[in-house]
């Protein structure tokens, strides 16, 4: 998943956390490129995954699922329903890379089964060789220490599209944040000709410039929404002297 954001920059992604589809048209619209639809830590179910990816490519953008682990049924599912690919959590070294890899690639190189009446195989109306060689994206998260270590075997693993660095499981499981960690994930990212990105606050998007990321994840809806709650209430209460203005619907 290579940049560019059409002035030289990272591709903007944001997480998708909530069940309506609503939230990816909205993202859309305001200019985010790629959605990362969050099945580790959210309740979304495979319905509301499909909806997200359906929305989210008929809107022109990428579709990719952050799966709650490796395993090759889960995956599965959200390759048939379409997605563009998955980012995998707690990729600790390349043999977690290499299972990764290959619960999305069919036999005999992998484990995915056939799936061709679904989305993805256009319910049966693509082509099969189209269907079974459909590219497919895998972005290993970088989120521990060992995985820091291994960035590079991780980054030579065949199939491995691209790294994400998760700063925040990173900073708990060395004890505080690890200094220069996004270059050592970008520069192996670099080494073996796959997207480098991280996944940050909107303020981390100079960094990402800075690095020469291939994609930032810079927002999530949930978030989203409750600064502009926050905000509006706020507002609103600055113009009532009791402090308490009502909302209405």
């Amino acid at each position: 998943m290579t940049g560019t954001d059409g002035t030289g920059g990272p591709r903007w992604a944001a997480w998708v956390k909530l069940d309506s589809w609503e939230s990816t048209a909205i993202l859309a619209h305001a200019g985010i490129e790629v959605i990362v639809i969050d099945a580790e830590h959210t309740m979304l179910d495979p319905s509301a995954i499909a909806r997200h990816i359906a929305v989210g490519q008929a809107h022109g953008m990428r579709a990719l699922v952050r799966v709650p682990d490796r395993g090759a049924s889960f995956v599965q599912r959200v390759l048939d329903a379409g997605a563009d690919g998955i980012v995998v959590p707690h990729v600790d070294g390349p043999s977690d890379a290499a299972e990764a890899v290959s619960a999305t690639r069919f036999a005999p190189e992998g484990r995915r089964g056939s799936g061709a009446t679904s989305r993805a195989g256009a319910w049966g109306r693509r082509p099969r060789a189209d269907y079974l060689a459909r590219p497919v994206e895998v972005i290993a998260q970088i989120e521990s220490l060992a995985a820091l270590e291994s960035v590079a075997e991780i980054a030579a693993v065949d199939g491995v599209t691209g790294l994400l660095l998760g700063a925040a499981d990173l900073a708990l499981d060395a004890g505080g944040a690890v200094a220069d960690a996004d270059a050592a994930v970008a520069a192996a990212a670099r080494a073996h000709g796959i997207a480098a990105g991280a996944a940050g606050g909107p303020g981390g998007a100079a960094r990402a410039r800075e690095l020469a990321l291939d994609f930032f994840v810079g927002a999530a809806d949930t978030t989203l929404l409750a600064n502009a709650a926050v905000g509006a209430v706020e507002r609103m209460r600055a113009q009532d002297p009791t402090g308490k203005a009502p909302i209405h619907a």
